[in-house]
């Protein structure tokens, strides 16, 4: 074996077929490596001591190459170097003397019975070992650990420090204090899951460099079985006997009976209890004031509880309450708490709410829908926190704080208050950037949106934006010379739903409206005709309703029965839009339809589960879940032939996403997207419109492929010029795609990103849909674009700069068996950068 100290390395290019590797080591061992003839001596002089040894070229001529090339050498120099740093990263050359690493804790669990189950103990024990964490281990080398002793140093802001830091694993050292502490976990633990009785003997196996702690559990004792639990059946007072009866009537309830012990339960019954308790009146109730009492004089194993309420737990503490007055202070100011009479000048009662204000900027009805809490209730823990989340969803206070005093009125009655604080109600927000993709886009986006929180004055949140998008193309991958998109959209949300009963129980419903109008512009510069310019627009009008169940849940619900849109397109030159409508019915694509009036009806329902906001989890998910239904039909325009039949496309609208966040260790996040979308014709060879269809590609979707350069299918990519619009080009009505990234922190605000993306679009029918375009089952994973890269971020919280570069893996245009191009990188060919690395500047996350 060598077990050397990496210090340098480099190549000596000496006879052009063979390469030799030069190391200098610190230890020496040459031993057997040296007889067999793969380590040699550099200099004979120098053996025994600290100096220069190399690999023999026998040892790599497996290697060899008949001709000198600089990918050989390479392929040898990484080969020896691996072999050296796996011989090198064991991980222990730089303990002091005396330190050994901490290398794991093992369980051996005995029982004096061998027909008791100790299956669940036996996972549990283990899992009270796992801290502290050993540092990782690949067969007898580890690699972090060997990174942290090779560039750890003194000094805080190094660059070794950092790639210490970020890259490395300070060693976990073994003291005596672990094996104690792990042994009063291992006990604790097992009285825990019901076992009293256990021996634990704890040795160490020492190796050379490392401790292993050999904890031997002996079991002398059966699980504990609750055999029955007993609840509080009399009491000394009036009030006790309110709480007691309270707690008699839960008893009905018994989910300990008949089960193993476990304190985990005893915890959940108290909780449940307690929370119980809080919903019927006892505001001060806590899970502390209750105890378990065990008797164990039954059969062998079997336990017996009583349920009991401390002694010494307060009056107030089992006092029953019923709630007094409820006053709201609308505009609460903090900074002037002080000064009651500029804070409180006017009051106003409605209903049973008082009102002590200011200025009244949201009318009194309106909060009252969201006040769960009623004079002469008692006090409910769970209409307390509904009533804080549904203020909250109105989105017009920063603060909010209800606090519960007792009335001096009476010692049974809470007093309620309701401080809200109040954003600024009318807010403008714009935003500028810049995209671009070598040889296929550049261009600029820009928008602005105003909004205003209380619009009428009963919490209506308006919000009207404007965005505008330029694009200047490349004319060898597109027919167009520049794209221009415009979206206008103005929408209002209501705190309540409309035209539907009331309903206190659901946490936040709203009913919205919007109204939006987008276009896309595109110049065009036709052989066969003069330069024009071609949009698409559309005008939709949709009204629904968004809801959320209860206030914990991730899941929102919407749906829109009100959902009418108009679409229709312009051209600049009026004898140009002539000639290509007369032109419809010899279009075998059918590409040309869109350029006529399109009405539809399409009611949509949408389902969201959104674990991202919630509190800090290591894993969290979102799926969406959509699906619309389209009746819809062209109008007739006079440039169109008389007989010439229009079909009324009814299609359906599937699309589902899903994502994946797992965080692997500290900042790092693994993330996993997929998507499937299909817009299905429920007539025979039905088409999809143009607005309606799918692309791939760009900064959020195939990064290594350009926006609607790819599909559908396996299509022959093709950018001459064929003749007509081919603006449908590379669109389908089927979407598959998918991505994974890894995401890892630099610094404070740097990321790095490593991603594989893949995808595409098909055809299902239609005039253009060819059998290199259509989705067959049987090969669609054949026709799936993959690209790979790795991207650079800066993350400041609320705005992140996104900078990915890609390369295909695949390409589905190119034949069948020819389309893996992995195996045919050449980053030093310019020609070859040019096609195939995609730079893609953005914003944001890509999903």
């Amino acid at each position: 074996m060598i077990s050397a100290s990496f210090l340098a390395f480099f190549v000596q290019m000496g006879d052009p077929y063979e390469v030799e590797m030069v190391i200098k080591c610190k230890f020496l061992q040459i031993g057997s490596l040296s007889e067999a003839g793969l380590l040699e001596p550099h200099n004979p002089a120098l053996q025994g001591c600290e100096g220069y040894f190399a690999l023999s070229p026998n040892f790599i001529r497996g290697y060899s190459c008949s001709i000198p090339c600089a990918m050989c050498l390479l392929k040898k120099f990484i080969f020896c170097l691996f072999i050296l740093m796996g011989l090198a990263c064991t991980g222990t050359g730089r303990l002091q003397e005396g330190e050994q690493l901490y290398t794991g804790a093992k369980i051996d669990l005995t029982k004096t019975d061998k027909n008791w189950d100790t299956k669940a103990l036996k996972s549990d024990l283990k899992k009270s070992v796992i801290l502290p964490r050993p540092n990782k281990k690949i067969a007898w080398m580890r690699p972090k650990l060997a990174i942290y002793n090779a560039f750890k140093n003194r000094r805080t802001k190094s660059i070794g420090n950092f790639i210490a830091n970020q890259f490395g694993e300070e060693p976990v050292l073994f003291n005596t204090k672990i094996a104690n502490r792990q042994r009063e976990l291992l006990i604790e633990r097992a009285a825990n899951d019901g076992f009293f009785k256990v021996k634990i003997n704890s040795t160490q196996k020492v190796s050379k460099r490392g401790v292993r702690i050999i904890h031997e559990v002996q079991v002398d004792s059966p699980r504990k079985f609750v055999n029955k639990v007993t609840y509080p059946t009399d009491s000394t007072s009036s009030t006790n006997t309110q709480l007691t009866n309270k707690l008699i009537a839960q008893s009905t309830n018994r989910p300990l009976d008949q089960k193993v012990y476990q304190l985990e339960e005893l915890i959940a019954e108290r909780q449940r209890l307690s929370d119980t308790l809080r919903n019927h009146g006892w505001y001060y109730f806590s899970p502390d004031n209750l105890i378990f009492e065990a008797d164990t004089l039954h059969p062998k194993g079997e336990l017996n509880l009583t349920l009991r309420i401390k002694e010494g737990v307060s009056d107030h503490e089992k006092q029953q309450y019923r709630l007094g007055t409820i006053t709201v202070y609308p505009d609460y100011d903090l900074a002037q708490q002080a000064d009651s009479t500029r804070l409180r000048n006017d009051t106003l009662r409605f209903g049973q709410v008082q009102y002590v204000y200011r200025k009244m900027d949201t009318r009194p009805a309106i909060l009252n829908q969201q006040i769960i809490l009623h004079i002469g209730d008692f006090y409910s823990n769970n209409a307390y926190q509904t009533t804080i989340y549904r203020l909250l969803n109105l989105n017009l206070y920063k603060f909010i704080n209800i606090r519960f005093e007792v009335s001096p009125l009476s010692d049974s009655l809470l007093d309620v208050r309701i401080y809200l604080t109040p954003y600024r109600a009318a807010r403008i927000d714009a935003t500028l950037s810049g995209v671009f993709s070598p040889s296929f886009y550049y261009g600029i986006l820009a928008g602005a949106a105003y909004n205003h929180r209380n619009i009428f004055g009963g919490a209506e949140a308006l919000r009207v934006s404007a965005n505008i998008g330029y694009l200047r193309t490349d004319e060898s991958n597109f027919d167009y010379k520049d794209f221009l998109v415009t979206d206008a959209t103005a929408r209002i949300t209501l705190p309540r739903f409309l035209f539907l009963p009331k309903n206190e129980k659901r946490a936040f419903s709203t009913t919205q409206f919007n109204v939006r109008h987008e276009s896309n512009w595109f110049k065009y510069d036709l052989p066969e005709v003069e330069k024009f310019r071609l949009s698409f627009q559309r005008i939709q009008v949709e009204g629904g309703y968004v809801w959320k169940k209860n206030r914990r849940g991730s899941v929102i619900q919407e749906i829109n029965p009100l959902s009418l849109g108009f679409r229709y397109s312009t051209v600049n030159k009026r004898a140009i839009h002539q000639q290509l409508i007369e032109a419809i019915p010899s279009d075998t694509t059918g590409t040309l339809l869109a350029l006529l009036n399109f009405l539809e009806y399409r009611p949509n329902y949408t389902f969201t589960l959104d674990q991202r906001l919630l509190p800090a989890r290591r894993y969290t998910q979102y799926f969406r879940q959509r699906i619309a239904g389209q009746v819809s039909g062209f109008t007739r325009n006079k440039f169109l032939p008389d007989d010439y039949q229009l079909a009324s496309p009814f299609n359906l609208f599937l699309e589902s996403e899903y994502r994946q966040y797992q965080k692997t260790g500290g900042r790092n996040v693994l993330a996993l997207r997929v998507a499937v979308g299909a817009g299905i014709p429920l007539r025979r060879n039905g088409t999809i419109a143009l607005l309606d269809r799918y692309v791939v590609g760009g900064a959020s979707s195939v990064r290594a492929f350009a926006p609607r350069t790819l599909g559908p299918g396996s299509e022959p990519r093709d950018t001459s010029y064929s003749g007509g619009l081919t603006v449908g080009k590379h669109t389908g009505n089927v979407l598959i795609e998918t991505s994974v990234e890894y995401r890892m922190p630099l610094g404070r605000y740097p990321e790095l990103a490593f991603f594989v993306d893949g995808g595409n679009v098909w055809l299902t029918s239609g005039a253009e849909a060819t059998e290199a375009s259509k989705f067959r089952v049987k090969r669609f994973y054949k026709e799936l674009a993959w690209g790979t890269g790795v991207g650079l971020r800066v993350n400041l919280g609320f705005f992140i700069m996104r900078l990915d570069v890609a390369f295909p893996l695949t390409k589905p245009y190119l034949p069948d068996g020819e389309r893996f191009v992995g195996d045919d990188l050449h980053f030093g060919n310019r020609a070859w950068r040019k096609e195939n690395l995609n730079w893609n500047f953005s914003f944001g996350y890509p999903f």
